[in-house]
């Protein structure tokens, strides 16, 4: 199953570990799982290791069968090969282990390169050489056998089966021992070989002939594998409850039962047994001729089947043959047996032979009335089969059934009047009763099971050695039983039908008290009632409600409605909702089916079946009350009169659908109503009740009806292309990268065939003028000449016609066509030729020009293709290659590399991700300085005008209006992130151009006044304008959302589209005029134009925003959207279109002024999905202007199905004011909540000669002033800095700065930089341009604070540039802050006083006085002493609370460096370091984040003795992520000069020479070419060479330590010593058990640079410091603290005893 190298060599002698063994009856074989222990395991240890890291979880449903990954079971990862994937459910084979697992996406990941390099640590091996003898194995030779797992042994390996990786093991020892017994015999090993590939139907090699062999073995062996054997059926556990399908029943000693699990499996497996043999002759395989041959068979339905031959073919007559999946015996002809293809044999066979337990014979036999009564108990019944035993000899199971409410079948069956007598029953019979949660949490399992969906193809390709070997029940292991499955509907396959079962009896999944109709029994096989048609989907899926319950749900209704009239939202608990529907605003009973991880989701309502996409606002939990009255949907399949047995197994043809449509329709119209009779009560594909009726009215039926259009169509077929198979194809026609048709090379004699048939029956049929319907069937002529096969597509106002055998559809003359012949031809019966495809991983829409190059490219040509994905209608989605070259990623090339245009439509779902995080620049002060380096230069004041005269190809008389002094040197039209528009959009006019000015009418004026007026910039050049929309203020229009960018950018175009249509008319008789050489001279910004839009090739009104080369930039006025159109497809504008008002017009939401907030980024996608495709209701509020292109924008409100839209986009705003705090601290990246500490390098020299020193101004603060303000970076409270409540110059110097940061960058501007110097920088979270301030340099980076704001970070060297005076000019919009009336030198913070501080402050308006400034000690900046007010408190006085005097603490005065423990890192960093002369590296780490009394879950990583080991955080989250991040920071060039600076307590990085990965270490001292450090996330020491080091990034500075240094706490080194078994005992007493730890100290190691804490350990509840106290030997003058560990250890009151004395 895998194909991982590593197996042992043929002939080699390997040591094994037997794991597991089966005893395979049938096949006469042992089959062992084995461990090759090779001393390896250390290898698998390590491997084991290092994939709990993996690369990169699954992204919603990613990988594919056959990928490999890595799968979370249990918080630990193991090495998997994804088998099948059903929607959310993958099926994995878990390689190590050797059996198969389900699971989510959510837990599998991707594994690193070289995770997959070991072979499997358990391999499947037969024992070679032995077969039984005999059918079944004996007492004594079982019992041995099982007794080997958990044994070693040395085996021979004798030979590797690939590619089923199974290895035929000879291990003498057991070999000996079994055929002592007689058991097993030895045959010789080639042969043993060759009947093994037999059994598994693998082809044989020459290498594998059958040699000659003695008469018994042929006679125990052949028959064995060569006939019914080679079927496999997996042996069931006894003692166990399955749910079962009963499919045949004879008697109560012959019945046959399916595992309901494999339903799906076996369903598709049929299907593709039929499909194979339809399609293909079977030829090229031994004819099966005696009896237990397997074949397949046509049973008297019609299908094939797998089979077993009953008797010896003797010529043509007719042979009894069983089909095994169904366990029915028919007499079928010798012609309709074929060969079983041996693909067929490797899905098990899960249909049983099973007899009731406890019911026998009493005399001659079972009587007809007893048999009918068994099967109205049974047959083509889902019950519960309790398998009591198995009959070996006879392969039958004992069974005991149940029904779901706990009824025992077995007891009914006896107990009946006149068939048995209670007598009979054995009393000591086992069938007790099970009670009905038992059965209820089998039924939940069952749900579990039909989301897991066994694939048929995946069984067959995938779990073969596994499904050998362990039995079915053991198959859900890792599927709970219980009735506490967590079904993750949400999220989850649809499994409309969840909510009932066969029996009548609800799963405990879901809420008992609703069930469906068929329940109460009404739903029976013959039953008949009125019905009302209420959702189609297809043929095969559509849903009734019985007429007759119609009064009780119109009133269920009406109680709904008004229960939820007014209703708040609850959090969505349970399986069954309540929905409003949005069609007509009412509220159903419903269950949600999918999630597109977006605020809506997909729901199907239980009462009429169907489904409607809801925002998730509109889903709330059901009241009890509303689940009294059953669901009133039942879903139904119609009954197919030609596959009678099996009428979900065929498709209806579209036309067959429309009939039924139409049928159901006028049966609903008329006064008789429609009639549902059931035919037949069967599984959906989900193992769920399905109904087989017919639909009815008094004169005809829907069955008759659908099946008189079926003859009027085509077949269809799959052609059995499986997903991940490969086929060569022929492309036949393309409507572009996502719908293109190909044939099958494989196909190539059976389309030759049709070929032939059509041109006889062209020459054989007279024409009639029989008239031609749509969708009708017909012979059609082709351009070629050529007669094909066709189907009627389209009549008026052309006839066009579907050519189905190469996808192509064309307008026909009426003389080239003629309806299909009737009579029975190869042509008619053959399935259509053409497969549609589609390509995957590309986006929907698609310009023309790459659809067009596919079509050029791949028409008429033989391409290769692998299939991804199966789509609807019988589409495939695949990946195209060309030889070696992928068309695919060719496509995808093409795509990225054109520029991206705009549909003139309303934009599609799938262009949404093209502009959903779209923000808006605005506009451009900085002018040309930026692109000098010169200041702002002032533009001549000039009078502009614009004379009258012909403009675009008509007259329009324009008044003359004058403007003057309006000066600007650029124009510039700012970055957007507008569908289509990624590039720049900046037009820039040179000083001397005249200037664009635009004259704008206020809202309320006439229309022949609405005017603006453009100057020309290059002579000749004459500008008119459009009409305003006709859109007037406070008026209320009825409009659709025609372009979508964002809240503050979006088009609406009128819901009437009358003058639209007449629009487009004119614009497209407009546009065949020739082109004019010289209008496009004419064009400038403004300009109105017709432009062709390539996609389509239509023209539209446009006008233009700017001209590149031979290219203009346009807005189509009439939709909203922009693309680029080349100069040769513009044209002149006449009169008529210019007088017509454009018919979108641009708007933005009313009360969102963004001078005073933004949007979040979430904001895009539900705004879009809010406002596409829906009618909505628009109200301009006021009317602007838009600053980048010439057109007037409306600030509206807007109303969408009776919800106001600018209210529901209220939580998506960030006002200015929080929105800094709120992002700030987002952006610091050593300044944040969670790690809110200063940078300790705070030896800092401004030097002198080119440094840049220019110093900006101080903020503008006065003392005693109040200033209003909020906290923008809060790290404590002698730390915190804070920003102007208005924040109108901060929005100033923001915008400045972004235009600052485009200008080219300066070389040699970082060298100027020193500490001290400003500068832009950018900022690497949100690649946003700041002022900052340089507190230092490290190497290529400098870290900076940002001064507008106060958090601090390291900036590339790359990412500085000089600020222009204008920013120099501008105060600092943030200030450094000190609480008033706290001295550092005398006191110090409580712990808690941090996260106090921070959330006193956070996000709330602060009133702030200052009352003393100084010079910050660490960077160059003032700060200010302050008092402030939050909401009416006062913070100093507040603070006082959390403040310890200095008197208070003398006692740690002397060793400032242990002055408190920190929480969560909420203190300036703890310098352990010795300050050294020179370049010495001075960074450290943080200290860990240990907090007094408070405890910890840890293990201990590194243990020397009590009184020195290292523990470790059992959360290892933070670990995982410092771990990746050395990794990679470990593959840097070693820095030469980074050695130099690197001392004792220098951090670094340190590569581990045992498993070669990079770690945090830090240096205890240098030995001659090596450091000796310390792993501080460990706490293990060792030598690393001088090369093996590398600087730390702050990246991992910025981490704290995920190890500490411990000692017990208790005793004191100078006051006693530990006996020799303290080690060994604390060794033990630690090592790998999870430890609850609790600090009671810190002090300062004597020897490395760490704290050490004094701890009191805890575990498995004991004391260890308790139990340690044994091994202290106290000195004379301490016996007294050796006494106190006699005591029993309390650590509250040990506590409390550390507090007192502190």
């Amino acid at each position: 199953m895998c194909s991982i190298p590593g197996f042992p060599s043929p002939g080699s002698e390997v040591p094994v570990l037997i794991t597991g063994i089966n005893l395979n009856s049938r096949c006469g074989l042992v089959e062992l799982w084995v461990n090759m222990d090779e001393g390896r395991e250390h290898i698998y240890e390590q491997m084991r290791e290092e994939i709990q890291i993996p690369k990169r979880k699954f992204n919603d449903s990613e990988g594919k069968p056959g990928d490999l990954c890595l799968v979370c079971i249990r918080s630990s990862w193991h090495r998997a090969r994804i088998v099948s994937i059903q929607s959310e459910i993958y099926d994995v084979f878990l390689i190590d282990q050797g059996r198969p697992h389900t699971t989510t996406s959510e837990a599998l990941a991707y594994g690193q390169g070289d995770s997959f390099l070991l072979p499997p640590e358990i391999e499947s091996c037969i024992l070679a050489n032995l077969l039984s003898n005999e059918n079944n194995w004996p007492e004594r030779a079982t019992k041995f056998l099982k007794s080997l797992p958990g044994k070693k042994f040395k085996g021979l390996v004798q030979d590797v089966l690939m590619p089923d990786r199974i290895i035929l093991l000879d291990i003498p020892i057991v070999s000996k021992h079994i055929c002592k017994g007689g058991v097993l015999k030895k045959i010789p090993a080639d042969e043993f070989k060759g009947l093994v590939l037999k059994c598994l139907h693998l082809p044989k090699g020459e290498d594998s002939e059958d040699c000659l062999i003695t008469q018994e073995q042929s006679m125990n062996v052949s028959c064995q594998l060569e006939k019914h054997d080679q079927y496999f059926y997996p042996e069931l556990l006894t003692d166990t409850l399955e749910s079962v399908y009963v499919t045949e029943v004879i008697n109560p000693q012959n019945i046959f039962c399916k595992l309901l699990i494999f339903s799906k499996a076996v369903k598709i497996l049929s299907e593709q047994i039929h499909q194979h043999y339809e399609e293909s002759s079977g030829l090229g395989l031994a004819q099966p001729l005696t009896c237990g041959d397997v074949c397949a068979a046509r049973g008297l339905n019609g299908r094939w089947h797998r089979s077993l031959l009953k008797q010896n073919m003797t010529g043509d007559d007719a042979v009894e043959v069983l089909h095994v999946d169904e366990g029915i015996t028919e007499l079928v002809p010798a012609g309709d047996i074929k060969p079983l293809h041996g693909k067929f044999l490797r899905m098990p066979v899960v249909t049983y032979r099973c007899s009731l337990e406890g019911v026998k014979d009493q005399g001659p036999g079972w009587t007809t009335d007893q048999t009918d009564y068994l099967k109205s108990l049974l047959l083509h019944r889902t019950v519960i089969a309790k398998f009591d035993h198995h009959n070996i000899s006879q392969d039958v199971y004992s069974v005991t059934i149940y029904e779901g409410n706990a009824e025992c079948i077995n007891t009914c069956f006896i107990q009946k009047a006149g068939l048995f007598r209670p007598s009979i029953v054995d009393v000591n019979d086992e069938s007790e009763p099970i009670s009905s949660s038992v059965l209820s949490s089998l039924e939940d399992k069952r749900c579990t099971d039909v989301l897991n969906n066994v694939n048929a193809d995946g069984l067959q390709e995938e779990t073969l050695p596994d499904s050998k070997s362990v039995a079915v029940n053991g198959w859900t292991e890792d599927v709970p039983s219980s009735g506490a499955v967590d079904i993750h509907i949400k999220d989850g396959p649809e499994h409309p039908d969840l909510l009932i079962q066969s029996n009548g009896h609800l799963s405990s999944g879901f809420h008992s008290e609703v069930q469906n109709d068929c329940g109460n029994g009404e739903i029976t096989v013959g039953s008949s009632f009125t019905v009302n048609v209420s959702c189609i989907e297809s043929l095969q899926k559509f849903w009734c409600q019985k007429t007759a319950n119609m009064y009780s749900l119109r009133l269920h209704m009406q109680d709904l409605q008004e229960h939820y009239a007014s209703v708040h939202p609850q959090p969505l608990t349970d399986s069954i909702f309540v929905a409003r529907n949005p069609i007509n605003d009412m509220w159903h009973r419903a269950r949600i089916i999918e999630s597109h991880q977006s605020p809506v989701v997909d729901v199907r309502f239980i009462d009429n079946g169907q489904t409607q996409k809801v925002h998730l606002r509109d889903v709330h939990p059901i009241d009890p009350t509303f689940l009294r009255l059953n669901a009133q949907a039942f879903k139904c399949c119609l009954f197919n009169p030609n596959n009678p047995t099996s009428p979900t197994a065929v498709t209806w043809s579209d036309p067959a659908l429309t009939e039924f449509q139409k049928f159901v329709d006028s049966g609903a119209s008329s006064d008789f109503g429609l009639k549902c009779i059931v035919k037949a009560v069967t599984s959906d594909e989900e193992g769920l009740p399905l109904n087989v009726v017919d639909i009815e009215t008094p004169s005809d039926s829907a069955c008759k009806r659908c099946a008189q259009a079926e003859a009027q169509s085509y077949s269809y077929s799959t052609y059995n292309i499986e997903v991940d198979g490969q086929e060569k194809v022929w492309v036949t026609s393309s409507d572009g990268v996502n719908h293109f048709y190909c044939q099958l090379d494989r196909n190539t004699s059976m389309f030759k065939k049709v070929m032939d048939s059509v041109k006889q029956l062209v020459g054989q049929t007279r024409r009639t003028d029989h008239p031609l319907g749509l969708q009708n069937i017909c012979l059609a002529r082709y351009t070629d000449d050529q007669w094909y096969r066709g189907q009627v597509v389209e009549i008026t106002p052309k006839l066009l016609v579907h050519f189905v055998d190469y996808g192509q559809t064309l307008v026909v003359r009426e003389s080239d066509i003629f309806p299909f012949p009737t009579e029975v031809s190869f042509a008619r019966s053959a399935p259509v030729q053409a497969v549609p495809l589609g390509l995957l991983g590309v986006p929907e829409e698609v310009p023309q020009e790459v659809n067009q190059w596919f079509a050029d490219c791949a028409i008429n040509h033989s391409l290769t293709i692998s299939v991804v994905a199966k789509g609807a209608k019988g589409k495939l989605i695949v990946e195209l290659l060309d030889g070696s070259v992928s068309v695919n990623a060719e496509v995808r090339k093409m795509i990225s590399q054109m520029t991206q245009q705009k549909m003139p439509r309303p934009i599609q779902e799938a262009d949404q991700q093209l502009y959903k995080n779209a923000k808006h620049a605005t506009e451009d002060r900085l002018m040309q300085e930026l692109m000098n380096g010169s200041g702002l230069k002032e533009a001549e004041q000039n009078d502009v005008q614009c004379d009258s005269g012909l403009c675009a190809g008509g007259e329009l008389n324009m008044s003359s209006v004058t403007i003057s002094s309006v000066s600007a040197a650029e124009i510039k039209h700012d970055q957007t992130a507008r569908e289509g528009r990624n590039q720049d959009l900046d037009v820039i006019l040179e000083e001397k151009e005249s200037v664009l000015a635009e004259t704008f009418i206020q809202a309320g004026s006439s229309d022949s006044e609405a005017s603006q007026l453009h100057s020309c910039p290059e002579e000749g050049v004459k500008i008119c304008t459009y009409k305003r929309p006709n859109i007037s203020p406070n008026k209320t229009e009825e409009v659709y959302a025609s372009c979508i960018v964002g809240p503050d950018y979006f088009w609406c175009m009128y819901t009437n589209t009358e003058d639209l249509d007449m629009v487009s008319s004119l614009a497209l008789e407009a546009g065949q005029a020739q082109q004019d050489i010289t209008f496009p001279k004419t064009l400038g910004q403004g300009s109105p134009c017709l432009a062709l839009f390539s996609s389509d090739n239509q023209w539209y009104r446009a006008q233009v925003i700017r001209k590149t080369d031979d290219t203009f930039h346009v807005l189509f006025i009439d939709y909203g959207n922009e693309c680029d159109v080349n100069i040769k497809n513009v044209r002149p504008l006449p009169q008529s279109l210019l007088e017509k008002d454009p018919q979108a017009f641009l708007c933005s939401l009313n009360g969102f002024d963004e001078s005073k907030g933004s949007w979040d980024d979430n904001v895009y996608d539900d705004f879009y999905t809010l406002l596409v495709d829906k009618p909505l209701k628009v109200t301009a509020i006021h009317i602007g202007d838009h600053s980048e292109i010439a057109v007037p924008q409306y600030a509206v409100q807007i109303q969408c199905e009776n919800m106001i839209v600018n209210d529901e986009m209220l939580k998506y705003w960030k006002p200015i004011a929080t929105e800094h705090v709120t992002t700030q601290n987002s952006r610091t990246e050593n300044l944040t909540q969670d790690s809110q500490t200063v940078s300790s390098e705070t030896n800092l020299d401004v030097s002198m000669g080119n440094a840049n020193t220019c110093m900006r101004k101080n903020p503008n603060i006065s003392k005693n002033n109040k200033e209003q303000v909020y906290a923008s970076c809060i790290v404590e409270p002698h730390y915190f800095w804070c920003q102007y409540a208005n924040t109108e110059e901060l929005n100033e110097v923001s915008r400045i700065a972004q235009k600052a940061g485009q200008a080219p960058q300066d070389v040699m501007f970082p060298k100027t930089l020193h500490p001290n110097s400003p500068c832009l920088a950018l900022f690497a979270s949100d690649k946003q341009w700041y002022r900052a301030q340089v507190i230092h340099r490290v190497d290529d980076a400098f870290h900076v604070v940002f001064i507008d704001y106060g958090n601090e970070c390291d900036v590339d060297s790359k990412d500085v540039k000089p600020l222009p005076q204008v920013l120099l000019d501008m105060a600092p919009q943030a200030f450094l802050c000190s609480l008033n009336g706290f001295v550092k030198l005398e006191g110090s913070w409580d712990e808690e006083s941090y996260d106090d501080f921070y959330n006193l402050l956070v996000d709330k308006p602060l009133e702030l006085t200052v009352l003393n400034m100084e010079d910050h000690s660490e960077i160059a900046v003032p700060q200010y002493t302050v008092e402030i007010e939050c909401e009416g408190v006062d913070v100093n006085a507040a603070m006082h609370k959390y403040w310890k005097p200095v008197a208070k603490e003398s006692v740690l005065i002397g060793n400032p460096q242990t002055e408190t423990l920190r929480q969560d890192g909420q203190a300036p960093n703890i310098t352990h370091l010795s300050v050294s002369k020179g370049h010495m590296n001075t960074d450290t780490y943080k200290e860990p984040n240990i907090s007094k009394h408070k405890t910890e879950m840890v293990y201990a990583s590194c243990i020397a003795e009590p009184h020195f080991f290292w523990c470790q955080y059992a959360n290892t989250e933070e670990l995982n992520k410092v771990s990746r991040l050395a990794k990679e920071a470990g593959r840097a060039p070693q820095d030469e000069m980074f050695l130099k600076t690197v001392g004792p307590g220098s951090p670094c990085l340190a590569l581990f020479s045992s498993d070669e990965q990079w770690y945090r270490a830090q240096v205890i001292h240098r030995v001659d070419d090596a450091f000796h450090v310390v792993f501080i996330d460990y706490g293990n020491e060792c030598d690393v060479d001088i090369k093996d080091v590398r600087p730390v990034p702050q990246s991992l500075l910025d981490w704290a330590p995920q190890a500490f240094l411990c000692s017990l706490n208790g005793f004191v080194k100078s006051e006693g010593s530990w006996c020799d078994e303290a080690y060994d005992d604390f060794y033990n007493l630690l090592i790998d058990k999870q430890l609850e730890l609790t600090v009671f100290d810190m002090e300062d190691h004597s020897e490395i640079a760490v704290s050490q804490y004094a701890v009191v350990l805890e575990c498995e509840g004991v004391i260890v410091n308790t139990k340690m106290a044994k091994h202290w030997k106290g000195l004379d003058t301490s016996h007294a603290s050796v006494e106190v560990w006699d005591e029993p250890f309390d650590l509250p009151s040990l506590v409390d005893q550390e507090d007192e004395e502190f």
